[in-house]
């Protein structure tokens, strides 16, 4: 045989081998779930590869895993990059809460794991104790949401963690300034059993009598008059946000089923709070990947985060997101942080920030400065920075 008659039998069939590997790739669906009674099957509906949303597939149980039912589906190269959403049904009857299941085809075989619950429609918050802060010297409580799913299935790791500033005002009427509280685990549940958003797990972080101080990272020579004299104050902010990383993090990774990776980690509060809680966005890129900012403080010490902080430091890596928000109950100079909110809105567009991409922004018709009106728009925030996202997928 000629040489070359060889060589180009060799690449056919190295390109058809290429041609079998690429329309032969599987996902392999993992369906772990601990809930009782446990269910004697379990079945997979979807949008894909096979699946639909009038009849279940049957799931095989795992002969390893008592808690797993798997399902291999095929797939080629015209779908890879394509978005599925399916469910998992108990009996193929029983569906599982909150959204649809979504994953990207990947490029060569894999396999994702679900972690669906079927029972629970409501989370619950606990006070869980109280945490020394050796950055600040002082202690205070923390409160921590767990959405529907946590005891339901606990084998799921929560993979949104969101710290809240002013912990005392979210969820209790009783700790609650002024005796309104936010009602954040009311919001969430109801978001996420309609699928509008994904399921996240809240530390609270009570405010102390130096909320002032620790909530500004500058000192500010003139946040007040008092007979026409300045009152200045502020500064530690630094030494807080220190205390929340390297203290209230950790703490509660040991004691609930959490990831703290960067893109787990988001960060909200209002305003002092929130000029925080942006400020740690901004300056701790590597630790947060979005935050929420309501009604935020930009007044503070001359609007020295647009003016200074967000041309000092450079731009967040890629992922980073940004909510912000004010009232318009006020006219100038105050509105609510209105103007000085959209000044940061401008530099941040300026910088590359794309409206409904990786910032958003609201204005609340009538909204004014205080915890009935953060609490009454808290869904906003929620649904910008936490929308149904793809679950990833792991190489076989």
């Amino acid at each position: 045989m000629p040489r070359t008659l060889s060589l180009s039998l060799s690449v056919l069939v190295a390109i058809a081998l290429a041609v079998v590997m690429v329309n032969g790739m599987t996902l392999q669906v993992q369906v772990l779930y601990n809930g009782t009674p446990a269910p004697s099957s379990m079945a997979l509906r979807g949008d894909g590869l096979g699946l639909n949303w009038n009849k279940g597939a049957s799931m095989s149980k795992s002969p390893s895993n008592q808690y797993m039912w798997t399902l291999d589906l095929a797939f080629n190269a015209s779908q890879v990059g394509t978005l599925l959403q399916m469910k998992p049904l108990v009996g193929d009857s029983t569906w599982s809460i909150g959204a649809n299941m979504q994953v990207v085809v990947p490029r060569s075989s894999a396999s994702v794991a679900l972690y669906p619950w079927f029972r629970s429609k409501s989370g619950r918050y606990s006070v869980v104790g109280s945490v020394y802060s050796p950055q600040l010297n002082n202690t205070r409580p923390i409160v921590v949401y767990t959405p529907p799913s946590y005891l339901e299935n606990t084998l799921k790791v929560q993979r949104n963690v969101l710290v809240m500033q002013d912990g005392q005002n979210l969820f209790n009427a009783s700790t609650a300034f002024g005796g309104t509280p936010w009602n954040c685990g009311s919001t969430i549940d109801q978001l996420v059993v309609q699928g509008a958003i994904d399921e996240l797990l809240v530390i609270g972080v009570y405010n102390t009598p130096d909320r002032l101080d620790e909530y500004t990272y500058s000192y500010d020579p003139c946040y007040d008059t008092v007979r026409g004299k300045c009152v200045g104050g502020g500064g530690k902010g630094d030494l807080y946000l220190d205390f929340v990383i390297e203290t209230v993090v950790p703490w509660s990774a040991q004691r609930f089923r959490i990831a703290t990776a960067r893109p787990n980690l988001g960060i909200m509060g209002s305003s002092l709070g929130a000029l925080i809680s942006c400020y740690a966005a901004w300056t701790r890129p590597s630790v947060f990947s979005k935050a929420g900012c309501m009604s935020s403080s930009f007044w503070w010490n001359t609007e020295d985060f647009n003016n200074v902080i967000l041309k000092d430091y450079p731009p967040p890596p890629a992922g980073e997101e940004f909510y912000l928000d004010s009232g318009d109950c006020c006219p100038a100079p105050s509105g609510d942080d209105r103007f000085q909110t959209l000044r940061v809105v401008g530099h941040l567009e300026e910088l590359g920030y794309k409206m409904g991409q990786n910032l958003f922004h609201y204005l609340d018709q009538g909204g004014q400065h205080n915890e009935y009106y953060w609490g009454r728009r808290f869904h906003i925030p929620m649904t910008d920075l936490y929308p149904p996202s793809p679950l990833p997928t792991t190489p076989q």
